[in-house]
C-alpha cells in the first residue's frame, strides 16, 4: 500500500517545488549557472561540468523559458533525494510507513525546501551521496561486499569532482566500512582507482571548453595549471577546497561552536525535540548493530562537524554564515539527521506495538506522515520564489536606462551573473558592453558580456583602443560599483549617481548638475519598483537587491531641486561591497515634488528589512544604514 504513497506523496512534493521556482532565474549563483549551461560553458569555480552538462540537456526541454528548464534539475534531484531517503529508512525499518514520515519531516524543513526551489547544484550532490549511503546500508545488512557496489561507489567518488567536493567526504565512511570485510576490500582497491579516475575525467569538458573560448563565468582550464587551480578552487585562497580541509585541524575548540551552530540550525529546521530523536537514535543503532552506527554516525560527522568546523564554526551566528554557508552547504546533514531521528520513532513505536497498543500504532503514525504539511503554508510564504522577478528586473531596468553603445562594469555575484542571464541569454541590449571583476579592489575585468568582441570593437572602439577617458567624456562608462578609497580608480575620477549604477567621469569633467539631475528624472520610468514590495520571500540576496535598488530612489529625490531651499538633509547611505565600503552622499531637498520619492525608498527599506528572515535568532540584528 505504501509502495503506491510514496509516489503519490512525491509526486504532491515535486508539483509544490516546481511552482516554487524562481519565475526566471534566482539570486546568487543562478544567473551564472543558467548562462554556463546554456552555452555549455564553464561556471565559477570548480566550474561543475556535470551539473552545466545536465544543465544543457534541460534547456532543450519544449517548456517554460531557460531558467525554469535548468531549475527542474534542482526539484529533479530534491525528488529523487527523498525517494533515496525513502529508501534508506526502508532498508533499515522494513517498514515503509516510516520512510514516508522521514519523507514529509525533510521535504518541508527550511533548507531542504529553500535548496529544492533555486538553480544549484546541491540537491544533486545530495542525491549522489545518499546513493553511497545506501550502498553502504546494503552492504551492511546482506553483509556482502558486493563487487559492483564499490566500483559503481567509486566512480561516483571520482564523479564528485565534476558536481561538489564534499560528495568525496563519503570516502571517509565507505573506505572504513570497506575496512571491515578485510583482503576482500583490498583487492578491489586497484580497479576502484580506476573507476574513480573514470569518473574523474569528466573535468575534462573544463580544458577542452577552455580551449573553444567559450564563456567561463571566472576562470579558464586552458592549461594544466589553471585545470589544477580550477579544480581545487585555488582561485579562492583561504578558502580552496585544500586549505579550507586543512582549516578543520586548526583551532580544534572552535568545534564547540560548530556543535552549537549546528543544532541551532537543526532546531530551526526540525525542532529541539528533533535532537533528542537524533541521539537516542544513534543509541538504538549502536546496541543493534554497531557497523550499522559506525558507517553512519562517520557519515554525520563528516557532513555534520568536520563540514561545520570548515564553514560553519563562527563564535557568533551571522546572516551570512546562516544562509551562506548553514542554510546550504548541511542538506546531507539535515537528511542523515532525518534518518537516524526516524529510527528512533521506529524503535518507539515499535515497542508500543508489541505492547498492546495496535490502535495508537495505527492511529499516530499517518498522523506523523501527514503533520510536516501543516507547515506548508509557512514555507510556501517564507520560501517560494513563483513571484519573485527581482534579479530579473533588477537586470532588466538596469540595461533600459543604460546609454546606447555604453560599457557597463559589475562586481559581485548577483549584479554579474544577471546581467549575464539577460544579455547572453535574453540577448537583451546587445549595444552594451558589460564587464566584470571578480575582486573588487582590481580592474582585471572579463569581457564575457562584451562577445562577439568584433561587434563591440566596432560599436564601442575607445574601450578597446584603451582611450577610458573619452569614453567618460562622452558619458558612456557606467558601474554598480561605487568607489571606495582602495579602489584604483578612486584617486583618479569621479562618480556621479544615476538611479541605482553610477557614471565614471574624468576628474575636470564639468557637466551641469542640473544635466545630471535631469537625466535621473527621465529615466527613472524604468525602473520596475512593485517588484521589490510584492517578492513576498526569505532570500537574503533578494533583499540585499532591493535595498541597492531602493537607492535610486534618494538619487531621484535629490535630483528634484526647488526653489526655495526650506530645509535640507544630509543622505549618507555608503554601500558595502565585500569588507570594502564605498561613501554614497546625497544632498536633498524635501519639498513636494520629491517626497514620494522619500516614501518608495522608506517603503523599499521596510520591505527587505534585513532582520526579519526565518534562519536569523531573534536577539541578533543586522545593521542597516
Amino acid at each position: 500500500m505504501h509502495s503506491r504513497i510514496i509516489y503519490l506523496l512525491l509526486s504532491f512534493i515535486s508539483i509544490i517545488y516546481i511552482f516554487s521556482l524562481f519565475p526566471v532565474f534566482s539570486t546568487g549563483d543562478g544567473g551564472g549557472l543558467v548562462t554556463a549551461s546554456y552555452l555549455l560553458g564553464i561556471a565559477h569555480p570548480p566550474g561543475y561540468p556535470f551539473y552545466v552538462e545536465i544543465g544543457k540537456l534541460f534547456t532543450f526541454f519544449p517548456v517554460a523559458n531557460i531558467g525554469i528548464r535548468v531549475g527542474i534539475i534542482t526539484v529533479l534531484f530534491s525528488i529523487l533525494s527523498l525517494y533515496m531517503v525513502y529508501k534508506i529508512v526502508y532498508e533499515m525499518t522494513k517498514n515503509e510507513i516510516y520512510g514516508l514520515i522521514a519523507v514529509s519531516f525533510l521535504s518541508m524543513s527550511y533548507s531542504f525546501y529553500y535548496n529544492s526551489v533555486v538553480e544549484k547544484f546541491y540537491t544533486l550532490n545530495l542525491f549522489f551521496i545518499l546513493v553511497l549511503v545506501y550502498f553502504g546500508i546494503k552492504v551492511i545488512y546482506e553483509n556482502n561486499l558486493d563487487r559492483r557496489f564499490v566500483y559503481i561507489s567509486a566512480f561516483l567518488l571520482g564523479l564528485g569532482f565534476s558536481i561538489h567536493h564534499t560528495l568525496l567526504f563519503m570516502a571517509v565512511p565507505l573506505f572504513i566500512l570497506g575496512l571491515s570485510f578485510g583482503r576482500s576490500f583490498l583487492k578491489l582497491i586497484p580497479l576502484s582507482l580506476m573507476f574513480f579516475l573514470t569518473g574523474f575525467l569528466v573535468n575534462i569538458y573544463l580544458y577542452i571548453r577552455s580551449v573553444k573560448d567559450s564563456f567561463a563565468a571566472a576562470h579558464k582550464a586552458d592549461t594544466l595549471k589553471n585545470f589544477i587551480a580550477m579544480i581545487l578552487r585555488k582561485f579562492y585562497g583561504d578558502s580552496s577546497s585544500i586549505d579550507a580541509t586543512t582549516n578543520a585541524f586548526i583551532s580544534l575548540h572552535s568545534y564547540l561552536y560548530t556543535i552549537k551552530n549546528l543544532s541551532y540550525l537543526f532546531a530551526q529546521n526540525f525542532s529541539y525535540t528533533f535532537v533528542l530523536f537524533l541521539l537516542l537514535g544513534f543509541i538504538f543503532i549502536f546496541k543493534e548493530n554497531k557497523k550499522l552506527f559506525i558507517f553512519l554516525f562517520s557519515a554525520f560527522f563528516m557532513y555534520a562537524i568536520f563540514l561545520g568546523k570548515i564553514t560553519f564554526s563562527s563564535k557568533n551566528l551571522t546572516l551570512q554564515s546562516l544562509y551562506v554557508s548553514g542554510n546550504q552547504y548541511f542538506l546531507p546533514a539535515l537528511s542523515l539527521f532525518i534518518i537516524v531521528s526516524i529510527y528512533s520513532f521506529f524503535k518507539f513505536f515499535e515497542f508500543v506495538k508489541e505492547n498492546n497498543l495496535k490502535f495508537v500504532y495505527k492511529t499516530t503514525l499517518p498522523i506523523f506522515v501527514v503533520f510536516p504539511f501543516t507547515f506548508l503554508f509557512g514555507r510556501f510564504v517564507e520560501t517560494n520564489h513563483f513571484n519573485n522577478w527581482v534579479p530579473y528586473y533588477h537586470a532588466k531596468d538596469l540595461l533600459s536606462y543604460t546609454p546606447v553603445a555604453s560599457v557597463v562594469s559589475t562586481y559581485g555575484d548577483n549584479h554579474t551573473f544577471e546581467l549575464w542571464y539577460l544579455k547572453l541569454v535574453g540577448r537583451y541590449r546587445d549595444d552594451v558592453c558589460h564587464l566584470t571583476s571578480h575582486y573588487y579592489n582590481s580592474t582585471q575585468w572579463r569581457l564575457e558580456g562584451c562577445k562577439p568582441k568584433y561587434l563591440y570593437q566596432n560599436l564601442i572602439p575607445e574601450f578597446f583602443k584603451g582611450d577610458i577617458e573619452n569614453l567618460m567624456a562622452k558619458k558612456r562608462f557606467l558601474s554598480t560599483v561605487a568607489l571606495a578609497p582602495e579602489h584604483p580608480f578612486y584617486n583618479f575620477i569621479k562618480v556621479k549617481p544615476f538611479l541605482f549604477s553610477f557614471f565614471y567621469l574624468r576628474k575636470d569633467d564639468q557637466t551641469p548638475e542640473e544635466w545630471f539631475n535631469q537625466l535621473n528624472l527621465e529615466k527613472y520610468k524604468f525602473l520596475t519598483v512593485d517588484v521589490c514590495l510584492s517578492h513576498n520571500t526569505d532570500d537574503p540576496f533578494t533583499f540585499e537587491m532591493c535595498n541597492f535598488f531602493s537607492n535610486a530612489y534618494l538619487v531621484i529625490a535629490s535630483s528634484i531641486v526647488p526653489t526655495l531651499k526650506l530645509n535640507k538633509i544630509e543622505v549618507d547611505a555608503d554601500i558595502g561591497y565585500g569588507s570594502f565600503l564605498a561613501p554614497f552622499r546625497l544632498t536633498i531637498y524635501p519639498s513636494p515634488q520629491n517626497s514620494s520619492f522619500i516614501e518608495i525608498y522608506k517603503a523599499l527599506r521596510a520591505y527587505n528589512n534585513m532582520n526579519q528572515f526565518y534562519l536569523l535568532p531573534e536577539e541578533k540584528g543586522v545593521e542597516e544604514k
